[in-house]
């Protein structure tokens, strides 16, 4: 077998500044507190209990259910709970790396 090597200019890596850990600490204290705002709405903000309530009744949540053996009330009731946190913490993530992005466009203004 043939290999053929093709010359790939090399492009010089960007340099990125290190992220000190008290930023990290941060973005991780701003993570769960993002995390913990949304999952309150779903607990006290009536509209959101009866989506929960559609999403669960769902057939999809249902195989689901079948999936992991889930097989009493509790049990049901945690899995639901495992989604709400799951979901708060992916629309959490997505609402951090949007507000990253806003003030790194407003720093490179600057």
């Amino acid at each position: 077998m043939f290999l053929i090597k093709s010359r790939v200019p090399s492009q010089s890596p960007k340099i990125v500044p290190e992220v000190s850990i008290a930023e990290t600490l941060l973005r991780t204290v701003s993570l769960v507190g993002l995390t913990l705002a949304f999952a309150a709405i779903f607990r006290f903000w009536h509209p959101t209990i009866k989506l929960v309530q559609m999403v669960a009744a769902t057939h999809a949540w249902q195989w689901l259910y079948t999936l992991f053996r889930v097989d009493s009330a509790l049990g049901r009731e945690q899995m639901i709970l495992i989604g709400i946190i799951v979901f708060c913490f992916c629309a959490a993530l997505i609402v951090q790396i949007a507000g990253l992005a806003v003030i790194k466009r407003i720093r490179s203004r600057s």
